[in-house]
């Protein structure tokens, strides 16, 4: 994702979205409690930009349960 910046692709699939993946609950165990929602946050804003670099078809896929970083549509 990191490489993706500032870039634009017709088709973009991003996977292992799940959430035993994204964020990398590794590195956040790693972390004082204070940095965690600085992480989070890039967490978020990477995925922002991978996932906005899809100019025609954006493609998220996942096994188990989504990440919590995958915001749900709301309901109509």
């Amino acid at each position: 994702m990191h490489r993706a910046k500032g870039m634009e692709f017709a088709r973009v699939l991003l996977f292992g979205l799940g959430d035993q993946t994204l964020p990398n609950i590794n590195l956040l165990k790693q972390l004082a409690e204070a940095e965690c929602p600085d992480a989070l946050l890039r967490e978020r804003s990477l995925l922002y930009v991978a996932a906005t670099r899809a100019r025609d078809e954006l493609v998220v896929s996942w096994s188990g349960e989504p990440s919590a970083l995958l915001c749900s549509a709301p309901a109509s």
